[in-house]
């Protein structure tokens, strides 16, 4: 399993690069009369390759058997709240973005009257809205500040902050291994211990005053990215290894009422991808509210 995590792990961070290294040649582009970006390639990821899976992953969540209709209402909740933070403010005139955003909520809702209302069935209604909701604010929402955040930065710190709250994971799972002897929430998520918290915190922060120092060379100034201190960089790590770890907790709860282990078996040895997801999820707003000029 351990062998598997580290493959597995790598490919991912190898990918990471590799979407930095794509969006930083090619920030936007135009599709019909729409143009994209910066951060296009991410746009198009998240709308139409993380959120069909995320929505199916998040379903199985919320109710095992959940009929294809409802997984439907969930992407297209995912896909709206993706749609509404990080991309409605390219597509109409700047008056216009906050009541189109602050309206999308109420459509769902309406949307799920009217499949409730198809199915003819009168119970189920309020979860029926709440899944969705929820979908909206805890998936779409986050992920369309990780755009927001590109629109704002560019795509190495956008891969940087990812990489420090992902550090965050990596450190508590291999401390906890190691030493992790007192439990962390024993109820809720059995595997975490204060020993691979404050592990996995310490890596965050060495991470984050690695990638700080390297944002003030050359290189990276050729490669456009805008320098931060080391303070604020190991500030910035800290804060988002906090807040991911309480992604995790968030996805965890979720979890033990469905009653699984993970959300899904698409990446080996890790579960699924709202697995990968959870802790760069909860931590997409503060990234942003760090990081944004």
């Amino acid at each position: 399993m351990l062998r598997t995590r580290l493959i597995v792990g790598s490919l991912l961070i190898g990918g990471l690069a590799l979407l930095a290294l794509i969006d930083s040649s090619a920030p936007t582009l135009w599709i019909g009369f729409m143009r994209l970006g910066p951060g296009a390639v991410l746009i198009l990821f998240s709308l139409f390759a993380f959120a069909p899976i995320l929505a199916g992953e998040f379903s199985r969540l919320m109710n095992p058997s959940a009929p294809a209709a409802l997984t439907r209402i969930h992407f297209l909740a995912i896909f709206i709240g993706i749609a509404s933070v990080g991309v409605v403010a390219d597509m109409v005139p700047k008056h216009l973005a906050l009541p189109v955003v602050m309206s999308a909520p109420f459509f769902l809702v309406l949307l799920c009257a009217i499949n409730h209302a198809r199915t003819r069935i009168t119970t189920g209604f309020p979860n029926t809205v709440g899944g969705a909701l929820l979908g909206y604010a805890a998936i779409g929402v986050p992920l369309g500040f990780w755009i927001l955040l590109r629109h704002d930065r560019d795509a190495w710190t956008l891969a940087g902050a990812i990489l420090c709250v992902k550090s965050a994971d990596i450190g508590a799972y291999f401390t906890g291994i190691i030493i992790g002897r007192h439990k962390m929430i024993p109820w809720l998520s059995p595997g975490k211990s204060w020993e691979g918290f404050v592990g996995g915190i310490v890596l965050s922060a060495v991470v984050g005053a690695a990638l700080a120092s390297f944002s003030g060379t050359t290189a990276a100034a050729n490669a456009f990215v805008d320098p931060i201190s080391i303070g604020y960089g190991i500030f910035v790590a800290v804060t988002l290894g906090i807040v991911g770890t309480g992604g995790d907790l968030f996805e965890s709860l979720l979890k033990r009422g469905a009653g699984v282990k993970d959300s899904g078996s698409i990446l080996p040895g890790m579960g699924g991808l709202y697995d990968v997801f959870d802790s760069l999820l909860l931590a997409g707003p503060v990234a942003w509210w760090l990081l944004a000029n």
